[in-house]
């Protein structure tokens, strides 16, 4: 069931994030704010507790939020966002999980393990990009559990780009 549930929101939310992190390759500054929501997706399933920091491509904290009881979250971001965004989640357990919002028209955006894989492999790619979050969303694609086995990003070292076969 939560295979079912991670593989409906997981396709959604990378192409969001494809979608909105297309650009020049430059960074972006929002007009106006914009609220971000969604949810954090533990190992077990959404997280009834997290705490959510926002932060921009300048390195600027913008904001931060807790998961309600409803096991979502929502965060607004100021007019002068210069994205991408990263947000990070704080589990309970200590762990941390982060995703990327690549421009202000991303209005949801789930936090998991997939999302963690795009944005350490953005930046083992050169960066957070909107190029390199492709390659890297694309790759976090073929990553995930199938029907025949489960695909681990577990000790996932080197070059990111010929990992699996390569990414193309």
């Amino acid at each position: 069931m939560i295979i079912k549930y991670r593989m409906h929101w997981l396709g959604l939310s990378l192409l969001t994030l494809i979608l909105a992190g297309c650009g020049n390759g430059t960074d972006s500054v929002s007009s106006g704010p914009a609220n971000i929501r969604g949810q954090v997706i533990s190992d077990q399933g959404p997280a009834k507790k997290a705490a959510i920091k926002a932060v921009d491509s300048r390195n600027r904290t913008l904001a931060t939020t807790e998961v309600g009881r409803d096991a979502h979250f929502r965060i607004q971001l100021p007019a002068d966002t210069a994205y991408p965004v990263v947000l990070t989640a704080t589990l309970p357990n200590g762990k941390t999980l982060e995703a990327v919002a690549g421009g202000s028209l991303v209005s949801e955006q789930n936090i998991s393990s997939y999302t963690d894989l795009v944005v350490k492999s953005a930046r083992q790619l050169g960066g957070l990009t909107p190029e390199n979050i492709a390659r890297a969303a694309g790759g976090a694609i073929n990553q995930r559990p199938s029907q025949g086995g489960k695909r681990s990003s577990t000790g996932f070292k080197g070059d990111l780009t010929k990992q699996y076969g390569g990414w193309h």
